[in-house]
């Protein structure tokens, strides 16, 4: 068996490729939620961390499910909520939305409408058997809480990166940054489903269909 010559640090205080063991594990030791491993070939390593298409090459078309999400807050209301517009493969165009008050995720107000809109899309990709999703947003935390590119400093952050992380076992999750209010077509849509998750009384259905998430993220 090939010995291990490169170490590909995805989440780490420094991400990146090393060439020897004790260099990656300054990177990693201490770090929550640290992704890293060893490759025999640069080729590999440089595949682990998406720089190459080797091995990690994007599911055909048909598998993969595009969502756009956005968060939304009322301080009046005291409510959160997302808004999601799916893309089906086929054609097909879903929008979902949905609220909460947990006091406590109160505090990150629309952020937390964005963390459980991403969350909200993951899930519904994976329940519909899809291998990939392309996740657009336009809040960064979104993407960099997961890769580990922004330290999550608090409880609820921590348990968005790590759910996100386990997710990515089993689907493939492809970020991709909208800037907010550019008249971006599909992220306005989910603009507007976020909001409506606000005030439309139909919303708090909807909230039963995010019970799986709060037991995570809104637990003591």
């Amino acid at each position: 068996m090939a010995a291990k010559k490169y170490y590909a640090v995805k989440t780490g205080k420094t991400t990146g490729i090393f060439q020897n063991w004790d260099e990656a594990k300054k990177s990693v030791d201490g770090y929550p939620g640290a992704q890293y491993k060893g490759f025999p070939t640069l080729e590999e390593a440089k595949a682990y961390l998406g720089e190459g298409n080797a091995l990690k090459k994007s599911a055909p078309p048909e598998q993969c499910l595009t969502a756009y999400v956005d968060g939304s807050f009322s301080q009046e209301m005291g409510k959160y909520a997302f808004g999601c517009v799916f893309l089906h493969p086929d054609g097909r165009i879903f929008t979902e939305f949905g609220n909460g008050d947990n006091p406590e995720s109160l505090v990150h107000r629309n952020v937390t409408g964005e963390m459980l809109g991403a969350m909200y899309a993951v899930k519904t990709a994976m329940m519909s058997g899809f291998s990939e999703i392309l996740l657009c947003y336009d809040y960064e935390g979104i993407e960099k809480w997961v890769t580990g590119a922004w330290k999550s400093k608090t409880p609820y952050t921590q348990k968005y990166a790590a759910a996100m992380r386990e997710w990515g076992r089993s689907i493939r999750i492809r970020f991709q940054k909208v800037a907010a209010h550019t008249n971006v077509k599909y992220n306005e849509l989910a603009d507007r489903m976020a909001k409506q998750g606000i005030t439309d009384a139909c919303g708090v259905p909807k909230v039963r269909k995010l019970e799986e998430l709060r037991r995570w993220s809104e637990s003591d």
